[in-house]
C-alpha cells in the first residue's frame, strides 16, 4: 500500500466526485480512478459504491474514514519527528487548552527560547481541557499545560508526573458596555440576564457552575443563550454584545484596557482563579531533552512572578 492512495481516497471525500478529485491530485482521471482500485485491492474491501449517482462511498468505508484520516495525521508526524531528529532537533508533543494557545503559550515558548542550547521543535495540540488530558494519559503527549484548581490538582491522579506552576489564570465576569458606559449585561431581579457559558459536562462548565454559576442561577432568572468550550469564540460574541461571560483576565487584556469591555461589578458575580499546571510525561519522547528542559524552566520559574 502506498502513502499517496490513503490520500487519494481522502481527497475523493472531500471532492465529491472522481473528476474534482483527479484535478486537485494532478493526475489523470483514469489514473487516479486505478489508484482507488489498486487501494481497495490492497484492502480486500470495495470502498466507492459505483452503482448508485451521485458518487457515494461503501457503507464500511464510511465508517473507517475518520481511521484513514488519523493514520494519514499519524504518518506525517511520524514523518516530520524523524526528519527533525535526523537534522539534530527534537521534536516535543505538548497539548494545552484552547485559550492558552493565545494567553500563555507564547510566553512559555519565548523562555524556552532564550537557551541557546534548546534545539527544539514544538509540535502543539490545541483541545478542550478534558481532552487535552485523556492525550496527556495516554502518553501521546510529553508536556501539559492546563488549567487546574489549586486544591484538586492533576497530580493526584497521575503521581509519577512532574509538575511545575506556572502562575494563575483568573476568571472575571465581563460585558460589552452599553451606551451609557455600563455594562450592558449584568444582574437585575427584574430583568433576564443572557448567559454565554461552558458546557455543564467540561472542565470550565464544571468549575464555573461549582463557585459562581450556581449561585447565580439560585438568585437571578438567566437565559443560557450559547454553550462552548472555544473561549475566543465566546469572547467575541460577548464583545458583540449578546450576552456576559466569565473569561480569562489575560484574554480580555486588551479589550478591558480599550474599553470595549467591562468587568460587571456584583456581589453575586465572584472572579474564579486557577492554577496554571505544566506536567511532564513520566516516558517522555526524548527523555534527556526533557530533563534539560525541565532544569531550565524550574531556575526560570522558581521563585519568579507569573507568566
Amino acid at each position: 500500500m502506498k502513502l499517496a492512495w490513503i490520500e487519494d481516497l481522502l481527497t475523493l471525500v472531500d471532492a465529491g466526485t472522481f473528476s474534482r478529485a483527479a484535478i486537485l491530485r494532478n493526475i489523470t482521471q483514469p489514473a487516479f480512478s486505478r489508484r482507488i482500485q489498486l487501494l481497495e485491492a490492497w484492502l480486500g474491501v470495495e470502498l466507492i459504491d459505483r452503482r448508485s449517482q451521485p458518487l457515494r462511498l461503501s457503507a464500511i468505508a464510511e465508517r473507517h474514514i475518520p481511521e484513514f484520516r488519523a493514520l494519514l495525521h499519524e504518518l506525517h508526524q511520524m514523518r516530520a519527528r524523524m526528519q527533525t531528529e535526523n537534522h539534530g532537533m527534537a521534536r516535543i508533543e505538548l497539548v494545552t487548552q484552547h485559550s492558552l494557545t493565545i494567553t500563555q503559550l507564547p510566553a512559555l515558548l519565548q523562555l524556552i527560547a532564550q537557551n541557546p542550547d534548546a534545539q527544539l521543535e514544538f509540535n502543539v495540540r490545541s483541545e478542550n481541557r478534558d481532552e487535552c488530558v485523556t492525550l496527556f494519559m495516554r502518553k501521546q503527549a510529553d508536556l501539559l499545560l492546563c488549567m487546574e484548581e489549586h486544591n484538586d490538582l492533576l497530580l493526584n491522579l497521575m503521581p509519577e508526573a512532574g509538575r511545575l506552576c506556572l502562575g494563575t489564570e483568573t476568571l472575571v465576569p465581563v460585558s460589552a458596555l452599553s451606551n451609557e458606559h455600563t455594562p450592558m449585561h449584568r444582574p437585575d431581579p427584574s430583568v433576564t440576564l443572557k448567559l454565554l457559558a461552558y458546557p455543564a459536562d467540561s472542565f470550565l462548565g464544571r468549575i464555573m457552575h461549582k463557585h459562581s454559576v450556581g449561585a447565580l442561577l439560585r438568585r437571578q432568572h438567566v437565559e443560557i443563550v450559547h454553550e462552548s468550550v472555544f473561549l475566543a469564540g465566546i469572547k467575541e460574541m460577548v464583545m458583540a454584545g449578546l450576552g456576559m461571560a466569565w473569561l480569562p483576565e489575560r484574554l480580555v487584556q486588551r479589550e478591558l484596557e480599550s474599553g470595549s469591555l467591562i468587568v460587571i461589578k456584583d456581589d453575586a458575580l465572584k472572579t474564579v482563579t486557577l492554577d496554571l499546571g505544566l506536567y511532564r510525561s513520566a516516558c517522555p519522547t526524548h527523555p534527556a531533552i526533557i530533563d534539560r528542559l525541565w532544569h531550565l524552566l524550574k531556575e526560570k520559574t522558581d521563585g519568579k512572578p507569573p507568566l
